[in-house]
């Protein structure tokens, strides 16, 4: 397989990583809001967890890859799901529950982004710690 594939079908894994991994965090963040403020009964209504999947799928198909590519390139694909994921939802938690004057839902969205842009750059300092210490001690153990 050439470069240039290769680089597509990675891309392309990230795209759908992402894309369920926002509709996942989309979900979540609508249910557990729901939960939160109207009661577990209010949070199992179906069209408000599809929208928030709807809502969440572009945005992970479209920041996973780009996170992916430019900051998390020595981050595992597992560990840059699950916590780009978790901080998406904590993000979008406080957001919504932040009492600034601005509409809640336009807040979700800001602050789910900002606890993504947080967890990438969290991955992304302690990716690059491992990488440090593993090579320094690649270089102790040759001398």
């Amino acid at each position: 397989m050439g470069r240039a594939r290769r680089i597509l079908a990675v891309t392309a894994g990230l795209v759908a990583f992402g894309g369920v991994a926002g509709a996942v965090a989309g979900a979540l963040v609508a249910l557990l809001v729901t939960a939160i403020s109207l009661g577990p009964r209010e949070a199992l209504d179906l069209d408000l967890i599809g929208f928030g999947a709807t809502l969440g799928a572009p945005l992970g198909a479209v920041l996973l890859p780009a996170a992916g590519w430019l900051l998390m390139r020595r981050v595992p694909l597992g560990r840059a799901m699950l916590w780009t994921t978790v901080g998406t939802i904590g993000g979008g938690l406080v957001g919504w529950f932040t009492p600034f004057r601005v509409d809640e839902f336009y807040r979700t969205l800001v602050c789910g982004f900002l606890g993504f842009i947080i967890a990438v750059i969290t991955l992304r300092r302690l990716g690059v710690r491992r990488d440090g210490v593993t090579a320094q001690v690649a270089d102790s153990s040759l001398a």
